[in-house]
């Protein structure tokens, strides 16, 4: 299905990049973001792709991106901790909201 392979190579290349900044090093201040923060921004960043038209991969592929860079955020800090509350608290809302669009993208 085009939509798979294009989310594929999506998320592929956030991998690569996610993969580039955090080779940058770690930040040597501690400042952690509360998780309440983080998760309501993840809620809000799935939300919004589930939202989003499923049949506009390009748009799919905005929202996306749009929730990798929010995440991204965080890791440019070295906020590891927040990176992976924000990276359950998606995969979980969207699990509840959208099954399908889930598996599309998290399921190997």
């Amino acid at each position: 299905m085009k939509f798979c392979r294009i989310l594929y190579r999506t998320l592929t290349a956030l991998a690569l990049l996610t993969a580039i900044v955090s080779c940058k090093g770690n930040s040597t201040t501690d400042v952690t973001t509360p998780s309440s923060e983080v998760s309501e921004a993840a809620i809000a960043a799935a939300g919004h792709l589930v939202a989003t038209d499923h049949s506009d991969t390009l748009a799919l592929q905005r929202a996306i991106l749009d929730a990798k860079a929010i995440s991204g955020k965080w890791l440019m800090k070295g906020d590891t901790a927040s990176v992976n509350t924000f990276d359950k608290a998606f995969a979980d809302y969207l699990k509840q909201q959208d099954t399908e669009l889930y598996n599309a993208i998290f399921a190997q």
